[in-house]
């Protein structure tokens, strides 16, 4: 892409700054779904950490968040029943130990969607930067022809 620069007229410099501008939109889409999947993969980690914890005290005491900054503590009576949403609002119930695999699971697909963003995010990073080294060459190719003598 950054082949012949020595010829560059003012309407594909626009048009390589329109590239530039969707690419960097892109890079932020991307960015915004990385981060998304990272929270729900900390959540995740956190359901099996917590599911796990339970079934080892004795205690089974935790927080029950009521919204607006209000916690109370509950004890947990039962915790190898726990309802499980595995996906477009479908709950089942699930063994504590079957929801710790499925978590994990859930995470590791989400490491493997971050990989696959985190490269995608790469190539665009690359095919910005080629973009902005020939905007960069047609300018200075643009002002090397308006000294004199040229």
């Amino acid at each position: 892409m950054v082949s012949d620069v020595v010829n560059v007229d003012p309407r594909e410099v626009e048009m390589l700054q329109q590239y530039l501008n969707e690419f960097g939109q892109q890079i932020e889409a991307h960015s915004r779904q990385l981060e998304m999947f990272e929270q729900r993969r900390i959540e995740s980690l956190a359901a099996a950490e917590t599911l796990k914890n339970l079934s080892d005290e004795n205690g089974n005491t935790v927080l029950l968040s009521l919204g607006g900054g209000a916690s109370i503590r509950v004890n947990v009576a039962d915790t190898d029943k726990v309802l499980l949403n595995i996906g477009s609002d479908v709950i089942v119930e699930r063994t504590g130990s079957d929801t710790i695999a499925f978590l994990n699971d859930r995470v590791r697909e989400m490491e493997a969607m971050q990989k696959k963003i985190a490269a995608t995010i790469e190539q665009i990073q690359k095919q910005a930067q080629e973009v902005a080294l020939r905007i960069e060459t047609a300018y200075k190719q643009a002002q090397i022809n308006q000294q004199p003598g040229h």
